[in-house]
């Protein structure tokens, strides 16, 4: 054993029967608990009850959740308006969603904002009307209504919750959530901000910034035991089935058995290890169907799955009642872990209402380094001792131009617009940033301020680069077609070898599974095809005459093959298949193969590019193509 973060033993001493609520939301709230939690009784004696502001920082399983829900529902019954809670992920919207909708349909009704799927329609009676009291959303799926020009559908907002508000130092996805916050501060201007996450670095400054109240609570509700292992790669997959066993046939004081979440690298692990190991266990990724992680999420909450094996990307999808956490490995890709993501994972060890303890075990292999850099155990004994990094918030101009015109599309005077940049937490010059637009021909000068142009809402509602952009506009003004477009602007990349291990055997090579990079070169030359079986080597011959016949000098790496087989999905789904019968045809044909939830989002993003297409095509005067674009647009929707 490595060390025991050990549980708390604060006491909160509010009794849920002597809050200032609402009658209704008491009756709710005493069927869950009678106490609040300690960081739920910090939050009302802070002013929760009053409307005020706050930035609750609070390890996971501390009960953050509720504090949100406390002020919402309040704020709902009381005719202040109603909550958004808003969170980074579709698995953890679809949870809260049903979560809410069980627990508050006596006085609320809830509705779910995601980017829902344009190629497969949910069956699932989801309720998505702009109407209801408590609006459950991704933060792009709420982004969206206000980038397309929609706040008003919004009505009376009393209460936002964001939860994972650390996500505003994505690099990826921080700008879009600074934005988003900024909006909805300028669109609700009395509503109640209540700001949720488990790891932040600079909390002060991060509350500071946001002009919220710091709700701090540093203590676990369950004592964690941290355990580093070394072992070499091929020993691991002993030791976590050993190690589930064990837990397995545990019980808690509570009746709960023990169950595990395993955390690997990548989904093709994912998959490997939950199919290779001795005691049942399931895999659980992005690239899974919806049905597919409820199917998961269902049997682990039942308590009759063991072990479920997932990536460090879904760390925070999903509310897993896990009692032990093991880190197969400690990459996500082939990067290593940083500090903020590791603690993220460990918090799902534990959970007070299910067990006595918690158990973290790292296995490290000491042999196991990324190109030059440190070894597996030198990366664990960091991120056992290491405290959470402050990245700070730095944006570039295209981040920043895309929150500029997004504002635009809400507030129109330059007061109003320099408001709105002024609320961002990275910081730009909002004269320079107008500028830019107006050269690009996304906003006019108006009477009172500025207006978007018709490019300029298409650019906004589809959250387009300028790059995208001028793509798709050279691209539609030099007479391309819409499929061609649409495979420039991204492609499938996540494509496997169906027979890897077969290929790597007759290669006498450890072959990447990934089709598109170094196993190009290597399966499809003459020396390589000469060594496959003949069943193997015709589907990988049948595979490089209908995508790799190029004549780029840095073939296979110039993207011709990526963009051909990109472009041979797409009219798969456009003959009428689903992904699933998409995936079986190019296993069947060319042994490769992809991810259900990884081939229906890659699909969805193209049903939306083309939409992009067809729009800016239009405004050009390019009917044709705008014509061409919406007709396979419709036949992939179906």
């Amino acid at each position: 054993r490595y060390d025991t973060m050990e549980a708390s033993k604060v006491e909160s001493h509010i009794r849920v029967k002597d809050l200032p609520l609402h009658p209704e939301l008491k009756k709710i709230l005493l069927t869950r608990l009678d106490e609040l939690l300690p960081v739920q009784a910090l939050s009302v004696k802070a002013g929760l009850l009053d409307g005020k502001n706050q930035l609750i920082v609070s390890a996971t399983a501390t009960g953050k959740t509720l504090v949100g829900e406390l002020a919402g529902i309040q704020n709902i019954i009381g005719g202040r308006g109603k909550m958004l809670y808003l969170v980074p992920l579709v698995a953890l919207a679809n949870q809260k969603y049903g979560d809410f909708t069980k627990r508050y349909s006596s006085v609320a009704a809830t509705s779910l904002r995601v980017g829902t799927s344009r190629i497969i329609k949910d069956s699932r009676g989801i309720r998505t009307t702009l109407s209801s009291d408590i609006i459950v959303g991704t933060y792009e799926g709420l982004d969206f209504v206000i980038r397309s020009g929609n706040k008003s559908s919004l009505g009376n907002v009393g209460t936002v919750v964001i939860d994972e508000v650390h996500m505003l130092e994505d690099k990826e996805r921080g700008h879009r959530l600074d934005g988003l916050i900024a909006r909805l501060k300028f669109i609700a201007p009395n509503a109640q901000f209540i700001y949720l996450s488990a790891t932040v670095g600079k909390p002060q400054w991060l509350a500071d910034k946001l002009s919220a109240a710091l709700i701090e609570f540093e203590e676990r509700p369950v004592p964690i035991d941290r355990h580093l292992i070394f072992a070499p790669e091929y020993e691991k997959k002993r030791l976590i089935e050993k190690l589930a066993h064990q837990e397995y046939e545990k019980k808690s004081s509570k009746g709960f058995r023990g169950q595990t979440i395993v955390f690997t690298n990548s989904r093709r692990n994912c998959e490997l290890l939950a199919n290779g190991l001795m005691i049942r266990a399931m895999p659980y990724h992005a690239g899974l169907s919806y049905h597919e992680r409820k199917k998961v999420e269902d049997k682990f909450g039942k308590g009759e799955l063991p072990v479920v094996v997932t990536t460090a990307a879904l760390a925070a999808g999903v509310d897993f009642p896990a009692s032990q956490v093991i880190f197969e490995s400690l990459a996500m890709g082939i990067e290593w872990l940083t500090v903020r993501e590791f603690q993220q994972m460990l918090g799902r060890a534990g959970r007070p209402d299910y067990h006595d303890l918690g158990i973290v075990v790292l296995l490290a292999d000491p042999e196991k380094r990324f190109g030059k850099g440190n070894t597996e155990d030198e990366i664990a004994f960091g991120l056992l001792r290491g405290t959470l990094e402050h990245f700070g918030v730095d944006y570039g101009d295209d981040e920043l131009l895309e929150e500029t015109l997004s504002n635009i599309i809400v507030a129109r005077t330059l007061d109003e617009i320099k408001m709105l940049n002024d609320l961002l937490l990275g910081e730009g010059d909002t004269a320079h940033l107008l500028g830019k637009l107006r050269e690009y021909g996304f906003i006019e000068k108006t009477n009172a301020g500025f207006s978007p142009t018709a490019l300029g809402r298409i650019v906004a509602s589809h959250f387009l680069s300028v790059e995208q952009t001028f793509l798709i506009k050279s691209e539609v003004l030099e007479g391309h077609d819409p499929l061609d477009i649409v495979t420039e602007l991204g492609t499938l990349e996540s494509v496997f070898f169906r027979y890897a291990s077969q290929l790597s055997d007759s290669l006498g090579t450890d072959l990447p599974t990934r089709v598109f990079g170094a196993g190009l070169d290597i399966v499809f030359s003459a020396d390589g095809l000469s060594k496959l079986k003949e069943n193997v080597k015709r589907t990988m011959l049948d595979f490089a005459r209908e995508f790799m016949a190029c004549r780029c000098k840095d073939a296979p790496y110039c993207g011709c093959a990526e963009k051909k087989f990109s472009a041979r999905v797409i009219e798969l789904c456009a003959e009428g298949l689903s992904p699933d019968q998409i995936i079986a045809e190019l296993t069947r044909q060319y042994g490769v193969y992809a991810y259900g939830g990884d081939v229906l989002n890659y699909l969805d993003q193209v049903a939306r590019a083309l939409e992009a297409v067809e729009l800016i095509a239009g405004i050009f005067g390019k009917k044709e193509i705008s014509g061409k674009a919406r007709e396979l647009r419709e036949r992939m929707e179906g």
